[in-house]
């Protein structure tokens, strides 16, 4: 990275964490951004687009610029509370709100959101079309209308973040419009079911309930002799005659 282009990132940078992190859709706690949300935030600038999440680790951890602070082990970054404008650490409540704010919102759940409503810690909203269709890109989400009136009137709470971001913690389902959530809609984004694994069935069937042994060895038949073993057929006819001559 030449120095120029040195001086360049971290101008840049500065605006969008020190200055104005609401025109990139960005809330930082505590002044702090991830990493990872403020590069996708950087490639939609034109001049960074190229720039790769190494390539914005190795500026905070190489050159060490003054003006911010880096944590490694989390990876989040802010400019120094000191140097900051005050705006990025304050949320205000507002009554005053545009007609129609937008929420990126997943399409997956956007199939329960549809009908039960948005709850989470922090949604973050925009009046800016534009703005939200970038949020929504970095996420894979859709855009979701949001009608803040009768959102309001059902109980929504909603604080505003410098100009063109809104906070809330929830949204009614009445108040959100966005794709007809059909048959075709949950096809194409839902998962397909698992198929269930057939158990596989042995056609062996045991014949016996003990173990089968392997057949003993059939030895033919043989006299005990106890050691005396027969005289040949001319020993007998021997001794046959010497009995006829007594």
């Amino acid at each position: 990275m030449t120095d120029k282009e040195r001086k360049k990132l971290e101008k840049m940078l500065f605006y969008i964490l020190g200055r104005r992190p609401d025109e990139f859709g960005l809330v930082p706690e505590e002044g702090f951004v991830r990493l990872k949300d403020l590069h996708r935030a950087l490639i939609e600038v034109e001049g960074f687009k190229n720039v790769r999440l190494k390539k914005l680790k190795d500026f905070f951890l190489v050159f060490k610029p003054e003006r911010f602070e880096y944590k490694e082990e989390s990876q989040v970054v802010r400019v120094k509370p000191e140097l900051a404008a005050e705006e990025i650490y304050l949320k205000e409540f507002s009554e005053d709100l545009p007609g129609i704010l937008y929420v990126p919102v997943k399409p997956r759940a956007w199939i329960k959101v549809s009908e039960e409503g948005l709850a989470s810690e922090a949604i973050v909203l925009t009046p800016d079309e534009e703005l939200a269709r970038k949020m929504a890109k970095r996420k894979g989400a859709l855009v979701i209308k949001v009608d803040t009136r009768r959102a309001a009137a059902l109980g929504a709470i909603f604080e505003r973040f410098i100009e063109k971001l809104f906070l809330t913690s929830w949204i009614p389902a009445e108040a959100l419009s966005g794709p007809k959530v059909d048959e075709s809609f949950k096809k194409r984004y839902l998962p397909p079911p698992k198929k269930e694994k057939t158990p596989e069935i042995s056609f062996e069937v045991e014949l016996f309930s003990e173990e089968r042994k392997p057949p003993e060895e059939v030895l033919p038949y043989r006299k005990i002799t106890k050691g005396r073993k027969k005289d040949p057929a001319w020993k007998k006819a021997q001794r046959l005659k010497r009995r006829e001559r007594r």
